[in-house]
């Protein structure tokens, strides 16, 4: 079920395993091993996934076909491992480290002020 799932997840954002492997700092390959159920994810693994897709865990696993996950507020540590494991782009173009740092820095400013109201 949870290779089931996490493909399905994976082509409706249309990323290519490659594209999973490097949002999760694993290998293209560990992720083939994970959609055909050879292998599974360490916890820590599994919670990236969980909240990369916006999904709980139990829904990963197939405890339940509710894929709604309850969010809480997001940690920088979250958000920074987001930002330097993802390709992001902006008008076409990928953000270098240094764009990461800055992004990750105003968003820091945004939360900050969110918190504060």
């Amino acid at each position: 079920m949870f290779g089931v799932r996490l493909k399905e997840l994976r082509l409706e954002k249309k990323l290519t395993q490659d594209d999973l492997s490097k949002i999760l700092g694993v290998s293209d390959r560990a992720i083939g091993y994970y959609e055909s159920g050879a292998r599974h994810p360490d916890f820590e693994g599994l919670k990236k996934l969980a909240q990369y897709f916006a999904v709980s865990t139990d829904y990963l696993l197939g405890r339940t076909d509710d894929r709604k996950l309850d969010l809480q507020d997001p940690s920088n540590l979250e958000l920074e491992a987001y930002l330097k494991h993802s390709n992001i782009r902006f008008d076409g173009a990928p953000l270098d480290d240094q764009d990461k740092e800055d992004l990750l820095g105003f968003l820091r400013i945004i939360w900050n002020r969110k918190k504060t109201k």
